[in-house]
This record gives structure tokens, sequence and C-alpha cells, in this order.
């Protein structure tokens, strides 16, 4: 039987290319978003040869996170909480 090794771990940064779903994990957003970036010219893709799934390039991903301009605590609004008074007060 042939034993099987697993290839090392390389962190994203340092490689050529990502599958559509480790670029939307990076992201926090869904391998549609990230098909979109792309189709509009915010992530760069490939196809590694003819009919081979479309991956993005690292560098046009580093540069699009590079960007991202941070959200201040104050841009960031907490929605209304709704309280609720629950009373029970039976008659005996």
């Amino acid at each position: 039987m042939k034993s099987q090794r697993k290839a090392p771990y390389i962190p994203w940064r340092d490689r050529a290319f990502l599958s559509l779903e480790e670029a939307a994990e990076i992201t926090a957003r869904s391998p549609g978003w990230v098909r979109r970036r792309i189709g509009s010219g915010m992530l760069i893709g490939h196809r590694i040869k003819q009919g081979a799934p479309l991956v993005v390039s690292v560098p046009s991903l580093i540069a699009y996170v590079a960007a991202v301009e941070p959200v201040a605590p104050a841009d960031v609004k907490a929605p209304p909480t709704r309280l609720a008074l629950v009373a029970s007060n039976p008659l005996k």
C-alpha cells in the first residue's frame, strides 16, 4: 500500500493563487461574492488551464484587503434593544 504524504501547510499570503472558497473564507464572504469581485475587476481571477476551476490571484487579494477601510467604533451602531416586561400575578 502506498503511503500518502500530506503536503506541508503554506500560509495563504505565500501562495500564488487561492480557490474561490479559500478567498471567501479569508474575506468572510461567499464564493459568489468573490466571483462577482473578479467580474467587476476588483480581484484578479485566472484559469490555470482551459476548463480548470477559477482561482484568485493572491497579490490582488492582498491589495483588496489592504485597501479596506477600518470601521470606527462610533460608526458601528447596535440595533435598538426591545425590552418586554412580563409579569405573572395570578389571583388566588
